[in-house]
């Protein structure tokens, strides 16, 4: 594993496959591509699932997509390694860049996903989430990652390839968790994340 950065409030100077990667894939094109129904987002899916580049990763729906009526949102997806499949930060970049090129690109009407990556692989039964917990993930190095690092809300991290990024940090501090369901836990009131869906 690379050793852990800080990056200077300053604005980063962008390698050219940094700036090909945002404006590709973070650009205007990604700013107007309008929802898609489940039916259509579940087809992307299993294209996805069967794609070469995610054949070492079990894939898995999450987030408020989950929820019925939440067709508007983006399609967040988790990557996981598959038991007993070795892995790498190549393999990791390379499935990331896919499924959010494929949706853009290659689906139609495009569609937007956000991947990311877990070690461990996404909550699939339901657990509350304290604010303090450490969440692992790696992702593209996309725009919204470059402001968290220069506001100073991203503090432990490490790059990898060209455009990935892995980071951890508490799940309180996500724009993710004041938006989570709560439920009750042993008498006590707290968020959790949906049970992730494999997509088989």
């Amino acid at each position: 594993m690379g050793k852990f950065s800080t990056m200077s409030v300053a604005a980063p100077r962008f390698t050219p496959a940094e700036l090909g990667m945002h404006r590709r894939l973070f650009g205007v094109h990604a700013k107007h591509v309008a929802p898609v129904d489940d039916a259509a987002m579940w087809h992307t899916l299993r294209e996805l699932r069967n794609a070469p580049e995610l054949a070492r990763f079990g894939l898995f729906l999450v987030g408020s997509r989950l929820d019925p009526g939440s067709e508007a949102s983006d399609i967040d997806v988790i990557l996981a390694p598959r038991p007993g499949s070795a892995f790498s930060d190549a393999m990791i970049e390379r499935a990331l860049w896919h499924c959010r090129e494929y949706g853009l690109y290659r689906a139609h009407p495009a569609r937007l996903i956000d991947p990311g990556f877990r070690r461990q692989g996404p909550t699939r039964r339901t657990v509350p989430l304290p604010p303090t917990t450490i969440l692992q993930t790696a992702k593209l190095f996309s725009p919204g990652v470059v402001r968290l690092i220069r506001d100073g809300r991203l503090q432990r991290y490490r790059r990898f390839g060209r455009c990935g990024i892995e980071y951890w940090r508490q799940a309180g501090e996500t724009a993710f968790y004041p938006k989570l369901p709560q439920q009750r836990f042993d008498g006590v009131q707290c968020p959790y994340l949906r049970p992730a869906v494999e997509v088989r």
